[in-house]
């Protein structure tokens, strides 16, 4: 095939992929509230004065890296006049869907090396200026499946912290492979594999595993000298969020001491909710149960050349399952390090049909075709939902609408936590739980409930009536005594 050819078809995958991204931006419902209460609100807080403090942000546990980043996203939106709370967060999911094209990338080159790995460790293979670069066979099957993977396209709008650790280390883990091959060593890669494995395992420390694999890699291809440039370099990010924590909190490092401490070693993580060691890999399987098997198979078949990918994901599996709380998007990693390491095994496998009759060629491609459409759609049909069940679109849906209402003084709600802080309420007045003896309080305006609340007929019974519903939830409005 062409390299033109090749590099239309990538193209067309990354269009794709944006499609796709933009469309999880409009349809995608929250997925936990630490994605406003943690990376959002802080940040909204010091803009604006308002919004709700959870006790991480009083007793230090959290880095304030994330909450500065989207906060200078924040003030530089409010500077041009966007002011209200959703349209930034809808803002601020469309900047992460955009960045998160970048796994895209890595499927790319990440497929492709792994595909041309047995030919190319020993001595590089000359590449004609006018032929595709190779691997590509593999480039293309990892693109295409970072690109359109259903769980991965979800969570690339959400604002946590592991989306930019994965996107920071699966990109690492692909420029430590480059590395290792027998080949001229650029000297910016090498500073950008120490600068994303530095930044990827500062903002989520679980994701080691994959610094763990990829210092294996060079340590496994003599690339020692690589490896030193590697750790030198990647200090420097730690070490600036090490200042970072110096200049908010007052000590060195204190917010991953106390996060450490907390949830590792006190075991407090513990009190939001335990399941038992199996429940990742129950879940991996809930997501794709045949697909599954597929990549399972795939990645044996090239552990070879892949086993750093596979390492760090089933390394990262094995190392949370040993935690008592968990959540799905705790190991999301998993997905794209797998993903990538079945993709060099197709390509492989394709490069190889390169020498074969055209029937055989033929039956490849029409194999691998197969099982990116079966992985595509197995993981299409068992991509809903998430692992928060009080979070809900009628929620959501109405305390926006709540939000829009010029008559708005403050409101009662069922639970703090499941609707978007202040930044999504855009308004300083009061949003506090509903209770009864708040219902006669004039400052509180709207009441957001579920329909089968029983406060909902003490509040009528006190001039409130229903004025919206979304799904299960319904919002009352206060009706003021009319006057002569």
């Amino acid at each position: 095939m062409k390299r033109r050819t090749v590099y239309l078809i990538l193209g067309a995958i990354f269009v794709v992929g944006s499609i796709l991204r933009a469309i999880a931006v409009g349809i995608e419902p929250p997925h936990h509230p630490d994605e406003y209460f943690q990376y959002l609100e802080p940040a909204w807080l010091r803009l604006t004065g308002s919004g709700v403090e959870t006790w991480e942000w009083r007793d230090g546990v959290r880095s304030w890296f994330l909450p500065g980043y989207h906060g200078a996203w924040m003030a530089i939106l409010m500077r041009l006049g966007v002011r209200n709370g959703r349209t930034i967060i809808t803002i601020l999911h469309a900047h992460w869907a955009l960045v998160s094209l970048v796994l895209v990338w890595a499927g790319w080159r990440g497929g492709a090396l792994l595909a041309r790995w047995h030919e190319r460790k020993a001595v590089p293979i000359p590449v004609d200026e006018s032929s595709p670069p190779a691997g590509w066979q593999g480039g293309l099957v990892g693109a295409g499946l970072c690109a359109s993977f259903p769980l991965l396209v979800r969570f690339s709008v959400h604002t946590f912290s592991e989306l930019a650790s994965i996107l920071c280390l699966v990109c690492a883990l692909v420029l430590a492979g480059e590395l290792a091959e027998r080949g001229e060593v650029r000297r910016g890669k090498l500073v950008g594999l120490g600068l994303l494995l530095g930044l990827g395992v500062s903002l989520r420390i679980q994701h080691a595993t994959v610094l763990l694999f990829a210092a294996l890699w060079l340590l496994w291809t003599r690339r020692f000298r690589i490896l030193l440039w590697t750790c030198l370099v990647a200090l420097l990010p730690v070490m600036l969020l090490g200042l970072l924590d110096r200049l908010t909190w007052g000590e060195f490092f204190v917010s991953y001491i106390r996060y450490v401490k907390f949830n590792l070693i006190e075991g407090g993580a513990a009190g939001f909710g335990t399941s038992p060691s199996t429940w990742y890999w129950e879940q991996f399987l809930h997501r794709l149960p045949i697909g599954l098997f597929v990549l399972g198979g795939l990645c044996l078949f090239g552990l070879r050349a892949n086993w750093p990918f596979v390492g760090a994901a089933v390394g990262l599996a094995l190392l949370l399952s040993t935690q008592g709380h968990k959540e799905e998007r705790f190991v999301m990693l998993f997905w794209p390090l797998v993903l990538i390491a079945a993709a060099g095994t197709v390509g492989s496998w394709l490069r190889a049909a390169q020498r074969w009759w055209t029937w055989s060629r033929r039956s490849i491609w029409a194999g691998a075709a197969a099982a990116v459409l079966l992985v595509t759609i197995d993981g299409a049909v068992h991509c809903g939902g998430n692992d928060y069940v009080g979070l809900s679109a009628g929620r959501s849906e109405a305390h926006a609408w709540v939000s829009r209402q010029p008559d708005i003084t403050g409101l009662l709600y069922d639970h703090p936590f499941n609707v978007p802080g202040y930044m999504g309420f855009s308004h300083s007045f009061p949003q506090v739980e509903a209770r009864p003896p708040l219902l006669a309080n004039p400052v509180f305006s709207h009441i957001l409930v579920p329909s089968d609340s029983g406060i909902i007929d003490q509040a009528k019974r006190v001039g409130f009536e229903q004025v919206y519903s979304a799904g299960d939830f319904v919002v009352l409005r206060r009706s003021w005594p009319k006057h002569d």
